[in-house]
């Protein structure tokens, strides 16, 4: 399952390569069937596995208060969803909820506090709303809404003085064949009530209700619309359409007079729509990247409201913005702007408001990022007030190194969230005598996701972000400390395959843009020496060979292609484009001595490809049993290659290019993104991307 910001980001067409090991991830798992009967065979064993819980709580979705309480709840776009309360009083964490297994992406809710419960909807396509008690922060119940039309639940108002909760979804499907739905749902036995399927285009994004008895439900396409439902007859009573998209937080004000309702443009609008006969009275447009508002917030006792602005919508805005607006005379009066890190995603509901008895009113903001912010506002003056940062997890790893001297393995944290520099990295290391968890370095905020990692022979090692533009991060392993980071140049993104010339003192990382990039970084001093632009985008996997100087990189097309870079002045020297259905090869490894260099596709099955470097050509290629390799580790001393597929470990003969071995993971959705080997000691070490993140020992 996709989260919904991918698929947002899917719909719009926009280059988020960040995404791929998440959507192969997606494509992997629906592929799990067709492998699930094959037998292993004989082979090596894994022998441990080790993981690291809690979960990260990243990439908050949706907002609730509780002002009779005193707490706020925040939600994920998370598989499964989590709940996370925080009390109010002292700004503190205090319990989390982690949903059942397809309970994901928490992208609406609404809060009863009176009777004590909250209501949360997922972006799934049979969607589920959940009820949560919120005394002791339990799961009490769950409806499942079993017409696709009411899955891909993205808004929800709640009337709690006639007890109905009312959920709208994002299906869409182009022309006038079907649009979204409208649930409605009884509280007092918490039952199915009724959906309204509504016209084509009409992906319900954001809502909210007046006074007076109606519900108003803005859209996501393009021209958008904002539906007015009398909620007594649960029937459309009218309907406005405007030639832009709407963000996800209208507001209404205290008389129920007039909506506001934010856009999903660059720059921003705000439109200002008269509710009783639902016609435009006026628009505020905002500056030039101030684009794509959301978390919207109204301070109805001083007639003020307030937008953040997105980022990565219709642009990559580097710094987030909460926008200050004056109903009465409909004037922006004030900006505040967040750190880059503090990223509050384009579709976000996680803004709410409190009045404190003494020190004003303050608004609280949760932000889409990895670990997730909870950024508390004071009105007042504008200003942030205090931040609290929640778990940071270890999870999706997707990059590894070895120190063999010293006795550690270290896995890099691949959690997204979205836009530039919105997740923080985290590097887990574990003590390889023992296979303990020997600690986790925490990243500065925005140093991350982590995709790519190298390390050299001076006791560092290198880390590579997703981020846009990509970061490198460099870590002393003696002291597991980190020294230093430098940041690519604008286009320079997603740095998410990497390799090292130790010999001559240089590192290579491969970019994910359109067309990618390679970056050759000098390491004495950690500084950037060159680059050059591949006729290639998207480079996924990269292995080297340091003695006849050239690097390879693999590419994610269909089939895959090899790019052939020479390393003395940094040119593309040749491309190779494997055979149809050797599909984009996410890992790669090489045999100088023998001259063959070897890539594994993401197919079901999967292939195991093998280059002859002398004249840069296909020599042979391998069918294995099993789908999906993520990673490739080579023992040239015994002449094997062993692969971390789907669910299994696999042995590969290299001299026959034979499968001859296979030992299943605990779990055969297990995509094994990394992974490092200690030949000496006849052991690997395989990385899952999931979260809590796990690790496999395995004996060779």
């Amino acid at each position: 399952m996709i989260k919904i910001s991918r698929l947002v980001h899917i719909r719009l067409k926009k280059s988020r390569s960040t995404l791929i090991p998440q959507a192969i991830f997606a494509i992997a798992i629906i592929a799990l069937s067709s492998l699930s009967a094959l037998p292993p065979v004989a082979g090596q064993t894994v022998t441990g596995s080790l993981s690291f819980p809690p979960r990260g709580e990243d990439n908050v979705f949706t907002g609730l208060i509780d002002n009779i309480h005193g707490f706020a709840y925040f939600a994920t776009d998370t598989q499964p969803g989590m709940i996370i309360k925080i009390r109010l009083s002292d700004f503190a964490r205090v319990a989390t909820l982690i949903l059942n297994p397809g309970e994901d992406f928490l992208s609406a809710g609404v809060i009863d506090p009176v009777n004590g419960y909250a209501y949360f909807g997922t972006f799934t396509p049979t969607g589920h709303i959940i009820k949560v008690r919120l005394s002791d922060l339990t799961r009490v119940g769950a409806i499942s809404l079993t017409n696709p039309r009411a899955g891909l639940l993205t808004t929800a108002i709640i009337d709690a003085t006639n007890g109905f909760a009312y959920f709208g979804s994002f299906f869409f499907k182009n022309g006038l064949q079907g649009g979204g739905g409208l649930t409605r749902i009884r509280l007092s036995d918490f039952t199915f009530d009724g959906t309204i399927l509504l016209l084509g285009g009409s992906d319900l994004f954001g809502s909210a209700i007046d006074g007076n008895g109606f519900g108003y439900f803005s859209t996501f396409s393009s021209p958008g619309r904002i539906i007015k439902v009398q909620l007594s007859a649960f029937a459309i009573v009218n309907t406005l359409r405007a030639q832009t998209q709407f963000g996800a937080t209208p507001i209404i004000d205290a008389n129920s007079l007039f909506g506001y309702f934010p856009t999903l443009s660059d720059p921003g609008s705000i439109l200002k729509v008269r509710l009783s006969d639902l016609t435009l009275n006026d628009t505020l447009t905002l500056n030039p990247g101030e684009a794509d508002l959301n978390s919207g917030v109204i301070d109805t006792a001083e007639g003020v409201a307030y937008f953040g602005t997105g980022g990565g919508f219709s642009a990559f805005q580097s710094t987030p913005e909460i926008i200050k607006v004056n109903l009465s005379n409909f004037k922006r009066v004030a900006t505040l702007t967040l750190q880059p890190y503090e990223q509050l995603l384009f579709l976000s509901a996680a803004g709410i408001i409190q009045t404190e008895t003494t020190g004003g009113s303050f608004a609280y903001f949760g932000t889409y990022t990895s670990p997730a912010f909870i950024v508390k506002v004071k009105l007042s003056n504008l200003s942030v007030a205090s931040t609290l940062t929640l778990q940071q997890g270890r999870e999706w790893f997707t990059s590894s190194v070895i120190d063999l001297a010293n006795g550690f393995v270290y896995f890099g944290t691949n959690a997204q969230g979205s836009g530039t520099g919105s997740a923080t990295g985290a590097i887990t290391r574990i003590r390889t005598s023992n296979f303990t968890d020997a600690g986790t370095l925490l990243l500065n905020p925005g140093e991350g996701p982590l995709c790519a990692s190298i390390k050299d022979n001076n006791g560092f090692a290198y880390f590579s972000t997703g981020a846009f533009p990509a970061q490198i991060i460099k870590v002393r392993l003696s002291d597991f400390t980190r020294v230093a980071a430098i940041t690519l140049s604008t286009g320079e993104d997603a740095a998410c395959t990497a390799v090292i010339d130790n010999a001559n003192g240089f590192a290579y990382f491969g970019t994910q843009d359109f067309p990618a990039s390679v970056v050759k970084v000098r390491l004495s001093d950690f500084t950037i020496v060159g680059s050059v632009t591949l006729a290639e985008s998207l480079l996924t996997s990269a292995t080297i060979d340091v003695d006849a100087g050239f690097a390879y990189f693999g590419t994610n097309d269909f089939p895959g292609i090899i790019a052939k870079v020479r390393l003395a002045d940094l040119t593309e020297v040749g491309s190779l484009t494997l055979n149809s259905g050797e599909d984009a090869p996410f890992a790669a490894s090489i045999d100088p001595a023998n001259g063959f260099a070897y890539f594994g596709t993401i197919d079901t099955p999967a292939n195991l490809v093998r280059i002859r470097l002398s004249d840069f050509t296909e020599n042979a290629s391998l069918t294995l049993n099993e789908g999906f390799i993520g990673s490739i580790v080579i023992d040239l001393t015994h002449g094997f290659a062993y692969l971390g597929a789907q669910g299994f470990i696999v042995k590969v003969q290299l001299s026959t290019l034979t499968e001859v071995g296979s030992d299943p993971t605990s779990s055969f959705s297990d995509i094994l993104f990394t992974a490092s080997i200690d030949i000496a000691a006849g052991t690997a070490y395989f990385g899952v991307f999931s979260s809590p993140g796990k690790v496999y020992k395995v004996s060779l």
